[in-house]
């Protein structure tokens, strides 16, 4: 299950293009075994931006906070400290290339702060890879 939402998450962060940021990345919330909610980077921000130590270079809408976000449009907080968060990350290997790699998607110290006063204790990231993603 968990390769087959990264799979899903990988696609929607291409097609999200990183909207106007350099980072294409997404997230997606899991609820008894069923991926509820996604999110990505977005240009806007939310009030969680604010007060979770974000960096002023780093106030746009995370995915991760976009993800919880849309998930609490489903489910209450007492639920969301069941869930599962994944984070996926895509890059160009190198800048001409047409192709894409997985990148490092660890949250960072805001989105680990929102993560973590949501009670969401399992995070999977991707890791930083060579291998060409392949969707044939």
């Amino acid at each position: 299950m968990a390769s087959r939402i990264t799979q899903m998450l990988t696609r929607l962060a291409i097609e999200s293009g990183g909207y106007g940021q350099r980072v294409p990345m997404a997230a997606g919330v899991v609820y008894k075994r069923h991926l509820i909610a996604t999110g990505t980077n977005q240009p806007k921000t939310h009030p969680l931006m604010m007060s979770e130590g974000y960096r002023e270079d780093q106030l746009f809408r995370h995915a991760e906070v976009d993800a919880i976000r849309n998930a609490l449009r489903l489910i209450t907080a007492e639920q969301l400290k069941q869930c599962e968060l994944y984070v996926v990350r895509v890059k160009r290997p190198y800048t001409a290339s047409k192709t894409w790699v997985h990148g490092l998607a660890k949250p960072c110290v805001g989105c680990a702060n929102v993560i973590q006063n949501y009670g969401i204790t399992k995070v999977y990231w991707t890791k930083d890879e060579s291998k060409v993603l392949d969707f044939s």
